[in-house]
Protein backbone atom coordinates (compact mmCIF):
# COMPACT_ATOMS: atom_id res chain seq x y z
CA UNK A 1 0.00 0.00 0.00
CA UNK A 2 0.90 3.77 -0.65
CA UNK A 3 -1.68 6.14 -0.29
CA UNK A 4 -2.55 5.44 3.57
CA UNK A 5 -4.68 8.25 3.95
CA UNK A 6 -8.42 7.61 4.47
CA UNK A 7 -7.77 3.87 4.95
CA UNK A 8 -8.37 1.71 7.91
CA UNK A 9 -6.86 -0.19 10.05
CA UNK A 10 -7.14 -2.77 13.25
CA UNK A 11 -4.76 -2.42 15.73
CA UNK A 12 -4.69 -5.10 18.44
CA UNK A 13 -2.92 -4.73 22.01
CA UNK A 14 -3.64 -0.86 21.29
CA UNK A 15 -3.95 0.33 25.16
CA UNK A 16 -0.40 -0.06 26.34
CA UNK A 17 3.24 -0.95 25.38
CA UNK A 18 4.01 -0.43 21.66
CA UNK A 19 0.09 -0.45 20.51
CA UNK A 20 -0.02 3.26 21.45
CA UNK A 21 2.48 4.06 19.29
CA UNK A 22 1.33 2.21 16.00
CA UNK A 23 -1.88 3.73 16.32
CA UNK A 24 -0.46 7.25 16.42
CA UNK A 25 2.00 6.66 13.74
CA UNK A 26 -0.36 5.36 11.25
CA UNK A 27 -3.03 8.37 12.68
CA UNK A 28 -0.43 10.87 11.74
CA UNK A 29 -0.44 9.69 7.95
CA UNK A 30 -4.31 9.72 7.85
CA UNK A 31 -5.50 5.94 9.07
CA UNK A 32 -8.76 5.91 10.96
CA UNK A 33 -8.48 3.25 13.32
CA UNK A 34 -10.26 0.52 15.48
CA UNK A 35 -8.37 0.06 18.22
CA UNK A 36 -8.59 -3.27 19.97
CA UNK A 37 -7.88 -4.33 23.57
CA UNK A 38 -9.13 -5.59 27.09
CA UNK A 39 -8.18 -2.19 28.93
CA UNK A 40 -11.35 -0.15 27.68
CA UNK A 41 -9.85 2.45 30.10
CA UNK A 42 -6.56 3.03 28.28
CA UNK A 43 -7.47 1.72 25.24
CA UNK A 44 -10.23 5.20 25.39
CA UNK A 45 -6.86 7.22 26.34
CA UNK A 46 -5.14 5.89 22.62
CA UNK A 47 -8.52 6.44 20.69
CA UNK A 48 -8.74 10.19 22.04
CA UNK A 49 -5.03 10.77 21.39
CA UNK A 50 -5.28 9.72 17.79
CA UNK A 51 -8.60 11.96 17.02
CA UNK A 52 -6.65 14.65 18.46
CA UNK A 53 -4.02 14.00 15.24
CA UNK A 54 -7.57 14.48 12.92
CA UNK A 55 -8.40 10.95 12.30
CA UNK A 56 -11.13 9.14 13.04
CA UNK A 57 -11.08 6.27 15.47
CA UNK A 58 -13.27 3.44 17.29
CA UNK A 59 -12.22 1.91 20.88
CA UNK A 60 -13.27 -1.75 20.55
CA UNK A 61 -13.34 -3.93 24.25
CA UNK A 62 -12.09 -7.20 22.90
CA UNK A 63 -10.38 -10.77 24.19
CA UNK A 64 -8.15 -11.77 21.51
CA UNK A 65 -8.46 -15.51 22.10
CA UNK A 66 -11.96 -15.44 21.68
CA UNK A 67 -13.28 -16.01 18.39
CA UNK A 68 -16.61 -14.76 18.82
CA UNK A 69 -14.96 -11.45 19.96
CA UNK A 70 -12.55 -11.03 17.29
CA UNK A 71 -15.67 -11.75 14.99
CA UNK A 72 -17.23 -8.66 16.72
CA UNK A 73 -14.24 -6.76 16.15
CA UNK A 74 -14.13 -6.98 12.88
CA UNK A 75 -18.07 -6.70 11.89
CA UNK A 76 -17.62 -3.28 14.41
CA UNK A 77 -14.96 -2.22 11.74
CA UNK A 78 -17.02 -2.64 8.65
CA UNK A 79 -20.09 -0.99 10.27
CA UNK A 80 -17.98 2.00 11.22
CA UNK A 81 -16.14 2.62 8.08
CA UNK A 82 -16.94 0.01 5.28
CA UNK A 83 -14.03 -2.41 4.90
CA UNK A 84 -10.54 -3.02 6.42
CA UNK A 85 -7.14 -1.77 4.74
CA UNK A 86 -4.97 -2.54 7.38
CA UNK A 87 -4.80 -5.50 10.11
CA UNK A 88 -1.76 -4.75 12.86
CA UNK A 89 -1.41 -7.71 14.71
CA UNK A 90 0.47 -6.08 17.74
CA UNK A 91 -1.51 -8.14 21.13
CA UNK A 92 0.91 -10.46 22.50
CA UNK A 93 1.84 -11.65 26.16
CA UNK A 94 5.07 -13.15 27.24
CA UNK A 95 6.08 -15.88 29.89
CA UNK A 96 10.43 -16.13 30.96
CA UNK A 97 11.50 -19.16 32.48
CA UNK A 98 12.71 -22.53 31.98
CA UNK A 99 10.60 -24.78 30.14
CA UNK A 100 9.63 -27.36 32.89
CA UNK A 101 8.74 -24.34 35.11
CA UNK A 102 5.80 -23.36 33.02
CA UNK A 103 2.73 -24.38 33.54
CA UNK A 104 0.18 -26.02 30.91
CA UNK A 105 -1.99 -22.95 31.12
CA UNK A 106 0.93 -20.55 30.51
CA UNK A 107 1.52 -22.42 27.44
CA UNK A 108 -1.36 -22.78 26.14
CA UNK A 109 -2.80 -19.02 26.67
CA UNK A 110 0.41 -17.99 25.00
CA UNK A 111 0.31 -19.72 22.04
CA UNK A 112 -3.66 -18.90 21.92
CA UNK A 113 -2.60 -15.27 22.39
CA UNK A 114 0.74 -14.70 20.39
CA UNK A 115 -0.08 -17.47 17.51
CA UNK A 116 -3.43 -18.38 17.12
CA UNK A 117 -5.13 -14.68 17.29
CA UNK A 118 -2.93 -13.23 14.65
CA UNK A 119 -3.91 -16.29 12.67
CA UNK A 120 -7.54 -16.15 12.85
CA UNK A 121 -7.58 -12.57 12.45
CA UNK A 122 -6.10 -12.61 9.39
CA UNK A 123 -8.28 -15.62 7.90
CA UNK A 124 -11.16 -13.38 8.61
CA UNK A 125 -10.11 -9.80 7.45
CA UNK A 126 -8.16 -11.57 4.17
CA UNK A 127 -10.94 -12.20 1.25
CA UNK A 128 -12.24 -8.79 1.89
CA UNK A 129 -8.88 -7.49 1.01
CA UNK A 130 -7.98 -10.06 -1.99
CA UNK A 131 -11.62 -8.92 -3.46
CA UNK A 132 -10.76 -5.37 -3.30
CA UNK A 133 -7.42 -5.99 -4.57
CA UNK A 134 -5.67 -3.70 -1.73
CA UNK A 135 -4.20 -4.58 2.25
CA UNK A 136 -1.71 -5.08 4.33
CA UNK A 137 -1.70 -7.24 7.04
CA UNK A 138 1.31 -6.59 9.25
CA UNK A 139 2.41 -9.16 12.79
CA UNK A 140 4.32 -7.55 15.20
CA UNK A 141 6.77 -10.53 16.40
CA UNK A 142 10.41 -10.41 17.66
CA UNK A 143 13.64 -11.32 17.00
CA UNK A 144 12.89 -14.43 19.49
CA UNK A 145 11.36 -15.32 16.05
CA UNK A 146 14.63 -15.15 14.26
CA UNK A 147 17.10 -16.80 16.81
CA UNK A 148 17.39 -18.88 19.88
CA UNK A 149 15.68 -17.39 22.62
CA UNK A 150 16.61 -19.84 25.89
CA UNK A 151 14.53 -19.00 28.93
CA UNK A 152 11.87 -17.69 26.43
CA UNK A 153 11.18 -21.16 24.45
CA UNK A 154 7.20 -21.05 24.04
CA UNK A 155 7.92 -17.38 23.47
CA UNK A 156 9.77 -17.41 20.46
CA UNK A 157 7.98 -20.91 19.60
CA UNK A 158 4.93 -18.47 18.65
CA UNK A 159 7.19 -16.25 17.32
CA UNK A 160 8.88 -18.39 14.49
CA UNK A 161 5.55 -19.48 14.17
CA UNK A 162 4.25 -16.22 13.32
CA UNK A 163 6.85 -15.71 10.95
CA UNK A 164 6.40 -18.89 9.15
CA UNK A 165 3.18 -18.61 8.53
CA UNK A 166 3.50 -15.17 7.33
CA UNK A 167 5.93 -16.37 4.89
CA UNK A 168 4.36 -18.79 3.72
CA UNK A 169 1.11 -16.86 3.54
CA UNK A 170 2.57 -13.95 1.40
CA UNK A 171 3.52 -16.58 -1.34
CA UNK A 172 0.39 -17.25 -1.23
CA UNK A 173 -0.57 -13.75 -2.23
CA UNK A 174 1.72 -12.66 -4.90
CA UNK A 175 0.05 -11.04 -7.74
CA UNK A 176 -3.05 -10.29 -5.44
CA UNK A 177 -2.63 -6.13 -4.36
CA UNK A 178 -2.37 -7.84 -0.93
CA UNK A 179 1.08 -8.56 1.08
CA UNK A 180 1.78 -9.49 4.67
CA UNK A 181 4.75 -8.51 6.69
CA UNK A 182 6.28 -9.22 10.19
CA UNK A 183 8.21 -6.74 12.42
CA UNK A 184 10.40 -8.16 14.33
CA UNK A 185 12.12 -5.98 17.53
CA UNK A 186 14.78 -6.83 19.56
CA UNK A 187 14.44 -5.23 23.44
CA UNK A 188 12.71 -2.42 23.08
CA UNK A 189 12.94 0.38 25.83
CA UNK A 190 10.26 2.66 27.39
CA UNK A 191 7.30 0.52 27.05
CA UNK A 192 6.46 -3.01 26.35
CA UNK A 193 6.51 -6.41 27.96
CA UNK A 194 9.93 -6.56 28.58
CA UNK A 195 10.51 -3.37 30.01
CA UNK A 196 7.26 -3.21 32.13
CA UNK A 197 8.83 -6.30 34.03
CA UNK A 198 12.31 -4.16 34.70
CA UNK A 199 14.18 -5.95 32.11
CA UNK A 200 17.45 -4.93 31.01
CA UNK A 201 18.78 -5.42 27.77
CA UNK A 202 22.18 -6.87 27.54
CA UNK A 203 25.04 -4.26 26.46
CA UNK A 204 26.09 -6.00 22.88
CA UNK A 205 22.61 -6.03 21.72
CA UNK A 206 21.22 -2.38 23.19
CA UNK A 207 17.54 -1.23 23.08
CA UNK A 208 15.60 0.42 19.99
CA UNK A 209 12.40 2.62 20.99
CA UNK A 210 8.99 2.03 20.80
CA UNK A 211 8.43 4.56 18.61
CA UNK A 212 11.23 3.24 16.17
CA UNK A 213 9.01 -0.19 16.01
CA UNK A 214 6.22 1.95 15.39
CA UNK A 215 8.10 3.60 12.52
CA UNK A 216 8.90 -0.48 11.19
CA UNK A 217 5.90 -1.20 11.32
CA UNK A 218 4.39 2.17 8.95
CA UNK A 219 6.96 0.45 6.74
CA UNK A 220 5.76 -2.87 6.72
CA UNK A 221 1.85 -1.75 6.01
CA UNK A 222 3.90 0.40 3.19
CA UNK A 223 5.14 -2.92 1.41
CA UNK A 224 8.77 -4.40 3.16
CA UNK A 225 7.89 -8.22 3.77
CA UNK A 226 10.30 -8.21 6.84
CA UNK A 227 11.34 -5.12 9.09
CA UNK A 228 14.32 -5.81 11.33
CA UNK A 229 14.07 -3.21 14.43
CA UNK A 230 17.59 -3.17 15.64
CA UNK A 231 20.58 -0.62 16.92
CA UNK A 232 22.68 -3.26 14.78
CA UNK A 233 23.16 -5.02 11.87
CA UNK A 234 21.92 -8.06 12.48
CA UNK A 235 21.87 -10.04 9.36
CA UNK A 236 24.83 -10.91 9.14
CA UNK A 237 24.36 -12.70 12.49
CA UNK A 238 21.56 -14.64 11.65
CA UNK A 239 23.10 -15.57 8.49
CA UNK A 240 26.15 -17.19 9.67
CA UNK A 241 23.38 -19.08 12.38
CA UNK A 242 21.93 -20.95 9.32
CA UNK A 243 24.89 -21.61 7.76
CA UNK A 244 26.71 -22.87 11.29
CA UNK A 245 23.99 -23.97 13.04
CA UNK A 246 26.71 -25.11 16.28
CA UNK A 247 27.21 -21.22 16.13
CA UNK A 248 23.96 -20.18 17.23
CA UNK A 249 24.45 -21.07 20.75
CA UNK A 250 28.26 -19.87 21.27
CA UNK A 251 26.51 -15.97 19.78
CA UNK A 252 23.37 -16.11 22.02
CA UNK A 253 25.69 -16.90 24.68
CA UNK A 254 28.77 -13.96 24.10
CA UNK A 255 25.77 -11.46 23.56
CA UNK A 256 24.33 -11.72 26.53
CA UNK A 257 20.92 -12.91 26.17
CA UNK A 258 21.84 -16.28 28.08
CA UNK A 259 22.06 -14.50 31.22
CA UNK A 260 19.93 -11.98 30.57
CA UNK A 261 16.48 -14.25 30.21
CA UNK A 262 17.56 -16.21 32.25
CA UNK A 263 17.53 -13.10 35.04
CA UNK A 264 14.67 -11.74 33.92
CA UNK A 265 12.32 -10.84 36.47
CA UNK A 266 9.33 -12.79 37.15
CA UNK A 267 6.56 -10.91 36.77
CA UNK A 268 4.23 -9.55 39.94
CA UNK A 269 0.60 -10.92 40.98
CA UNK A 270 -0.41 -7.67 39.10
CA UNK A 271 1.52 -7.86 36.35
CA UNK A 272 0.18 -11.52 35.36
CA UNK A 273 -2.93 -10.17 36.05
CA UNK A 274 -2.76 -7.62 33.25
CA UNK A 275 -0.76 -9.72 31.14
CA UNK A 276 -3.46 -12.10 31.07
CA UNK A 277 -6.00 -9.32 29.70
CA UNK A 278 -3.62 -9.65 26.26
CA UNK A 279 -3.54 -5.63 25.99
Amino acid sequence: MKNLRGATAIVTGASRGIGPYIARTLAAHGVNLVLAARSAEKLEETRRSCEAIGVKAIAVATDVTSMDDLRQLVAAAEREFGAIDILVNNAGIETTGALESLTFEQIDQLLTTNLHAPIWLSKMVLPGMVARKRGAIVHVSSMAGKTAAPYNSTYSASKYGLNGFCESVNIELDGTGVHMAAVCPGFVSEAGMWKDRGGTAPKMMREVSPQKVADGVLKAVLGAQEVLVMPMPIRPLLALAQLAPGVQRAIVRRMGIVQAMRDAPAPTERETADTARHD
